[in-house]
C-alpha cells in the first residue's frame, strides 16, 4: 500500500505543469520592465553571429543557407548570404536603422529605402525593422513592432512560462506579447494573436548561453503563417564587443547594377 501511494504521488505530480511563482522582488510597472530590457540592450555595443544556419520552409519548399549578421549600437545590421557549399556571397543587406540597402550578386539589383520591416523581409524574413532585427539578435525587445500598435502595455507574470508577459492590445483586435526573463530582462519570445486567438507571428529562442546578464540564444526560430513561413537561425559562434567600423554597415550601387528605389 505504502509503495502504491509513493507511485500515486509521484504520477499526480509529473502530471501537473510546472509553474514559477512570481519573484519576491516582482516587478509591476511596464515601464520599469521597458527600461530594463533598454538597459540590457545598451550594453552590447556590437555582436558578430558567425556561421549562422539559416533553415528556411515556405511554399512547400525547404532552403537552407548559411550567414554572416553584424550588428552594431544603436541599431547598425549588416546580413551577408552565402551560396550553399560556397563562400561566395549571394546577397548583402546592410542599414544604419534608418535607411537600408541590399545587393543580390545573382540578378545584380540593388535596393535602397526606408529600413521597413516590409524593405528588411527581402532579404531576411523576420517581419521586423532593420533597428528590431539589431535589438532582438542581443536579447532585446523589438520595440517598433510593438509601439506602432500605439496601446498602453500591461504587465503581468506568467508563471507557466516563469517570465514577465509584456503585453499591448494589436490595432486590428488581438494582442502582441513578448516574454522577459527576470534575472536579466533578456526578451525570450514574441508572440502575436488576431481577435480569434491564432497566430499571427511568432519568435522563439532556445540554448541560451553565457553569463547571466550577457547570454544569449544560439537558436532563434520565426513563424510567419501568413506567408506560410516557418524558419529558424541557428548561430555557429557568437562574438561581442568587438571593433565594426561604420564602413561595413554602407553599401554603394556596384557598377551596372539595376537600381530600385523603395
Amino acid at each position: 500500500m505504502r509503495i502504491l501511494l509513493l507511485l500515486l504521488a509521484t504520477f499526480v505530480l509529473s502530471a501537473c505543469p510546472h509553474t514559477t511563482p512570481p519573484p519576491k522582488d516582482e516587478i509591476k510597472d511596464p515601464a520599469l520592465i521597458r527600461g530594463g530590457i533598454e538597459a540590457h540592450t545598451a550594453q552590447f555595443t556590437s555582436a558578430r553571429f558567425k556561421e549562422v544556419v539559416l533553415d528556411y520552409f515556405g511554399d512547400g519548399e525547404r532552403v537552407k543557407v548559411r550567414q554572416l549578421i553584424l550588428v552594431k549600437s544603436p541599431g547598425f545590421l549588416r546580413v551577408q548570404t552565402r551560396m550553399p557549399g560556397s563562400d561566395e556571397v549571394m546577397s548583402l543587406l546592410v542599414s544604419d536603422g534608418t535607411t537600408f540597402a541590399m545587393h543580390r550578386r545573382d540578378t545584380n539589383d540593388y535596393y535602397s529605402g526606408p529600413a521597413t520591416k516590409e524593405n528588411i523581409a527581402r532579404l531576411l524574413p523576420v517581419d521586423l525593422s532593420a533597428r528590431d532585427v539589431s535589438r532582438v539578435m542581443v536579447g532585446g525587445a523589438p520595440w517598433d513592432r510593438f509601439d506602432e500598435q500605439d496601446a498602453e502595455p500591461t504587465l503581468s507574470w506568467d508563471s507557466a512560462k516563469g517570465a514577465y508577459a509584456y503585453a499591448v492590445r494589436r490595432r486590428e483586435g488581438g494582442k502582441l506579447v513578448m516574454w522577459v526573463r527576470h534575472q536579466d530582462f533578456s526578451v525570450v519570445g514574441v508572440t502575436e494573436t488576431n481577435g480569434k486567438g491564432d497566430t499571427v507571428y511568432q519568435y522563439t529562442t532556445e540554448d541560451w548561453k553565457g553569463k547571466t546578464g550577457r547570454a544569449l540564444p544560439d537558436f532563434r526560430r520565426f513563424v510567419w503563417p501568413a506567408r506560410d513561413l516557418d524558419f529558424s537561425m541557428d548561430v555557429g559562434e557568437t562574438q561581442l564587443d568587438i571593433d565594426l567600423p561604420d564602413s561595413l554597415f554602407e553599401l554603394e550601387p556596384p557598377p551596372g547594377s539595376h537600381l530600385h528605389a523603395l
